[in-house]
């Protein structure tokens, strides 16, 4: 049996959605950033599931677009200590 290996540091999830209103588009970010231990499968899930809520998000709040676009990228940096708990 494997063991996994997560990794120790900060990871920052830059959530886009663009809009598609005729020949207008109008882009939107957010940024969620959390500290801990991580690796790539959980870092694929976290983006999955923020990525569906800000969907939903923007579909709901605009209806009447022509088309909705979401996209979710993590960007990380490692830590040899995190404060406030890490070791």
């Amino acid at each position: 049996m494997s063991k996994t290996v997560l990794t120790r540091g900060v990871v920052v999830i830059t959530l886009t959605a663009k809009v598609y209103k005729g020949k207008v588009v109008t882009t939107y970010h957010s940024r969620i950033g959390f500290c801990g231990e991580f690796n790539k499968l959980i870092l694929t899930e976290i983006k999955k599931k923020f990525k569906e809520v800000y969907e939903e998000q923007y579909k709901s709040e605009y209806k009447n677009a022509d088309k909705i676009i979401c996209s979710a990228t993590a960007k990380t940096t490692e830590c040899d200590m995190i404060l406030n708990g890490g070791e």
